[in-house]
């Protein structure tokens, strides 16, 4: 074999092996199945509220990154507002010695993504609700700011951990999974892993008893 088709073979070597690990990554594993003790005793960071017609799951982002970008945000945005009130700060290469009010409220707008970036690493929470009919998961970055997924459930319902698109630290990160009648949604990808496993099991256990119990536990890495 020479050099071109030892090449050309290596390459389609690799790309089999990229097609494989992404279709891997994208079937996920099956959530861990957790046990009525396990659920009893609960998670640190999760809270619950078990009712008659519906179980409530809620959990807080607050990571490290998030707290990082928030901190860093916060002091440069409140240089920004000290060199403005000070008369230090160039706008369009012109200085500005006293700032209108228009210039505040402008400087202010332009911080709110950067703040909103992080609040949604911090302090942004997950409301997960499981009724017999349906799953509805509110992410929400400040009250009534954020997204919400519906989705009707019928007698099956598979939970995964699986890819959906998101990465952290150049490596892919897993979302919680839930899928019934042909449609799915997924969720909580930059969660903890720990806090992504107790959510994952605790839906599996609310549609599936503890009929999985005894099904072990394969990592798929």
């Amino acid at each position: 074999m020479g050099i071109r088709e030892d090449f050309l073979a290596k390459l389609v070597a690799m790309k089999q092996s990229w097609t494989t690990r992404d279709a891997a990554l994208l079937a996920g594993r099956p959530a861990k199945a957790l046990s009525a003790e396990e659920l009893t005793k609960g998670h640190p960071k999760v809270s619950s509220l078990i009712g008659f017609q519906a179980t409530v799951y809620e959990t807080r982002m607050g990571g490290c990154f998030g707290w990082f970008w928030l901190t860093f945000t916060s002091v440069h945005c409140l240089a920004m507002f000290y060199g403005l009130f000070c008369g230090s700060v160039r706008v369009s290469g012109a200085l500005i010695a006293q700032a209108a009010w228009w210039q505040y409220l402008g400087l202010a707008l332009f911080y709110v993504p950067f703040f909103l970036v992080g609040f949604a690493f911090t302090v942004a929470r997950y409301r997960v609700e499981l009724t017999d009919d349906m799953v509805v998961v509110r992410w929400r970055i400040l009250p009534y700011i954020g997204w919400t997924w519906h989705l009707p459930v019928g007698d099956e319902v598979k939970v995964s951990l699986a890819y959906r698109g998101s990465s952290e630290n150049d490596k892919p990160s897993m979302a919680i999974v839930v899928a019934s009648q042909g449609k799915d949604i997924d969720f909580g990808a930059f969660l903890a892993d720990d806090v992504k496993e107790f959510l994952a099991g605790a839906i599996r256990f609310y549609y599936a008893g503890d009929e999985g119990a005894t099904v072990p536990f394969v990592d798929n890495e």
